[in-house]
C-alpha cells in the first residue's frame, strides 16, 4: 500500500522528469528536391513544427541504412537516430552531440511580389555586414496564413540555421533559383507538404 508520503515522492519525480526531459514535435512533413553545381538532384526530407522553427529533424539514408538527426538551434544539440523504414517513422535513439552555434550578421531584402501569368514571385537578397550582396533567390511562392519560409530557409540556406528570417508576408516557397554565397547555382522545389502527428522523447 502506497502511503502519502510515497505518492509525493512519486509525483514529486514525474514533475522532474518532464521539466528536464527534452521533446519534439513534428507536424509537418516536407519533402523536397535540390540541386547544387556538384551535387545535383538530390531528394531530400525534413520534419517540422509550424510553431516552432527553433528545430528540424532530417531523415535520409547513410550506407544503406536509413537514420535521422534533430537539430534542436535553442539547446545547440544534435539528436542522431536510426530507423527501420520511412513508413513507421519508429525512431531508435543513438547519441547526442553538442552543435558549435554558428552566426552571422547577414542582412536579408525581399522584393515586393510580382505576378507572373498563374504564378507568384518574390526575390531574396542576402547582403553582408558591410551591404554587400553575396546571394540572390528568385522565389515562386504560395501565400499562407503562416509564415513557412523557415522550411526553404532550413531546408536549402544552410547557412542561415541560426538566423531568423520574417519576410513581409507569410508564404511558402514552392520553387526556387539562384546563386548561393559562394557563388554557385542552386535550385529547389517543394515535392510534398504534409500533415504529421509525431512526438519524439529524447533519454535521459
Amino acid at each position: 500500500m502506497k502511503t502519502p508520503q510515497t505518492k509525493l515522492t512519486i509525483l514529486f519525480l514525474f514533475f522532474i522528469y518532464l521539466c528536464y526531459s527534452q521533446s519534439y514535435k513534428f507536424d509537418k512533413i516536407i519533402n523536397n528536391s535540390f540541386s547544387t553545381e556538384f551535387f545535383p538532384n538530390q531528394k531530400r526530407t525534413n520534419l517540422f513544427n509550424s510553431e516552432d522553427d527553433s528545430y528540424h529533424m532530417q531523415i535520409f539514408y547513410r550506407n544503406d541504412s536509413l537514420v535521422s538527426r534533430i537539430f534542436d538551434t535553442k539547446e545547440n544539440q544534435i539528436h542522431y537516430f536510426y530507423l527501420e523504414n520511412s513508413d513507421s517513422l519508429k525512431l531508435f535513439f543513438l547519441e547526442t552531440k553538442r552543435m558549435i552555434k554558428s552566426e552571422n550578421r547577414n542582412k536579408f531584402e525581399f522584393s515586393d511580389i510580382k505576378e507572373k501569368k498563374e504564378t507568384k514571385e518574390i526575390t531574396l537578397k542576402i547582403l553582408n555586414d558591410n551591404g554587400k550582396k553575396i546571394a540572390k533567390y528568385k522565389f515562386k511562392i504560395k501565400e499562407t496564413d503562416k509564415n513557412y519560409f523557415s522550411i526553404f530557409r532550413i531546408s536549402a540556406l544552410e547557412t542561415q540555421l541560426y538566423n531568423k528570417i520574417k519576410p513581409k508576408i507569410d508564404f511558402i516557397v514552392l520553387e526556387a533559383r539562384g546563386t548561393n554565397i559562394s557563388g554557385r547555382f542552386v535550385k529547389y522545389k517543394l515535392d510534398s507538404i504534409k500533415d504529421i502527428n509525431l512526438n519524439v522523447e529524447i533519454p535521459n
